[in-house]
């Protein structure tokens, strides 16, 4: 993995995790009055009830997956890594999904699905919403020369990363 792509994806997956953690705590600890009433006047709080947990998640996967890959020097086939980004930016569009209602009211009823999966497999199975993190963090792996495949010689030469 380049040492740009890196850089870049870690800050920017520290900043979702932080600024997760943050609406998190001022949640959690800030008077039940105060949070009901801004729950119900702002739809950005809204939102981050809806998406902070599930996004924190996503982010300490990634965090983990990119230490990993960086540092134990991991290396993939393309065809892995190419599944492995598809699943987890499928992953991620579905959370995001989740949030439309809160900044859309008038898709709640359509979008209802999304977001209670969202938030049940949020509550129920964490691990799976790291596992999906870290399968982005995998699908930035820089490519295994050895495991180019049969039609190598179509494909650019990925050594070069």
């Amino acid at each position: 993995m380049k040492k740009s792509t890196f850089i870049g994806n870690f800050v920017a997956w520290v900043i979702v995790a932080a600024l997760g953690i943050a609406f998190l705590a001022w949640y959690h600890m800030t008077d039940f009055e105060v949070v009901s009433a801004a729950i119900g006047d702002s739809a950005l709080v809204q939102l981050g009830v809806v998406l902070a947990s599930p996004l924190l998640l996503y982010a300490i996967g990634v965090l983990i997956g990119l230490l990993l890959v960086r540092f134990k020097r991991i290396r993939m086939g393309g065809v892995a890594r190419t599944v492995c980004l598809v699943l987890a930016l499928l992953a991620l569009a579905f959370v995001l999904l989740a949030g439309v209602p809160a900044l859309a009211p008038d898709t709640a009823g359509t979008l209802m699905i999304p977001t209670v999966v969202v938030v049940y497999v949020t509550m129920v199975a964490p691990i799976m919403v790291m596992f999906f993190g870290f399968l982005y963090a995998l699908g930035l792996a820089p490519a295994d020369a050895s495991k180019r495949g049969p039609l190598s010689r179509h494909l650019p030469d990925e050594r070069a990363e």
